[in-house]
């Protein structure tokens, strides 16, 4: 049986939250929650802040079974990530039946309360080479990414001030971002992150904590050529380049370091204190790696990332009546209807 939480799960819950799987990384280092705390506090599934949380418990035999899962709506954005998953699959070459059956239900059960919701696609990001992998393909999920996750231990003293070609990103800068993101991203991420459906529009950095990052373009002679994103979070920092990628080794260091002035101005503001910076490199970003350890950045984890189309279009041609065919096509007599 798989419910949506409620109280009387409470125990279930607060017994299995240090004994799950992370799948959505980005929070877990940055703005990090209690499972537990998060089902009490989103009590009605995707309201507020758009968590759900959903119980299974079942018998087997003379063993209960018993599992939770826990996503988070991205704000206007008809998509969502697996935050948490528990109980957790044990590492290694073994496979768990019964675990596996508990993250099936949860994960089927996940597809389907999402596209109930009007929710297009579902995300996790996971390990790689991790148990999970096998279990997310099982139900659906397609790997469109892998990634390094760096770590830079604290965000170094820079000074505060935007360098020569950059400005504070606007809405006006939706367009631009746009194109800047089709131009540095292969198709296959694209679809897997919506760009085929149009639902993606301007690439958004800190869905979990929307009001906590900031922002800069890169515009020499007035074209957009590359942009940095932070996320200022209370256990860490999380900085996104978009286009870095397709610059000079020099265009590169000059965004990576007006990220950190970013969180340097927001240090010196007194809004948040020196914390590990995190970011990540995907398998289409590769260059990018030696730039981050020039600054200091080490390398922290391999991840991999899913994606589950919980809708899909269907086109199917209207079917023509065998006996329809055959018979005459009647005439259409043409009137013209003047003034009586």
């Amino acid at each position: 049986m798989i419910r949506p939480f409620g109280l009387t799960d409470l125990f279930l819950v607060r017994g299995l939250r240090r004994r799950g799987a992370i799948l959505t990384i980005e929070q877990a280092l940055t703005h990090p929650r209690d499972p537990l705390w998060s089902a009490l506090t989103a009590p009605w599934p995707w309201a507020g802040f758009g968590i759900a949380t959903y119980v299974l418990t079942a018998s087997s035999g003379e063993t209960e079974e018993a599992g939770f899962v826990q996503l988070m709506k991205r704000p206007a954005r008809p998509e969502a990530d697996v935050l948490y998953l528990a109980p957790a699959l044990p590492a290694g070459t073994g496979r768990d039946a019964a675990l596996e059956t508990i993250w099936h239900g949860l994960l089927d059960h996940c597809a389907l309360a999402a596209a109930g919701h009007g929710l297009q696609r579902i995300f996790a990001s996971i390990p790689d080479g991790g148990p999970e992998e096998a279990c997310l393909k099982d139900v659906g999920f397609s790997l469109y990414a892998r990634e390094t996750v760096y770590r830079l231990a604290a965000a170094p003293l820079v000074t505060p001030i935007l360098a020569a070609g950059f400005r504070p990103q606007g809405p006006q800068d939706s367009w631009a971002l746009q194109r800047l993101y089709t131009r540095s991203t292969p198709r296959l991420v694209q679809h897997a992150e919506g760009a085929a459906s149009g639902t993606v529009g301007t690439p958004t950095l800190s869905w979990w904590e929307p009001d906590n990052w900031q922002g800069c373009v890169w515009e020499p002679a007035g074209e957009v050529r590359g942009a940095v994103q932070v996320h200022l979070g209370r256990a860490g920092h999380w900085l996104r380049l978009w286009g870095a990628h397709l610059l000079s080794p020099r265009e590169a260091r000059g965004l990576v370091e007006q990220g950190l002035r970013l969180i340097a101005a927001a240090a010196a503001a007194g809004r948040r204190k020196s914390l590990p910076v995190y970011t990540a490199v995907r398998d289409y970003e590769g260059e990018l790696a030696g730039i981050l350890i020039g600054f200091g950045f080490a390398l922290y984890a391999d991840r991999v990332r899913f994606v589950k189309h919980t809708v899909a279009p269907l086109r199917e041609a209207a079917a023509v009546p065998a006996v329809a065919a055959l018979e005459p096509t009647p005439k259409v007599v043409a009137r013209t209807v003047g003034k009586g």
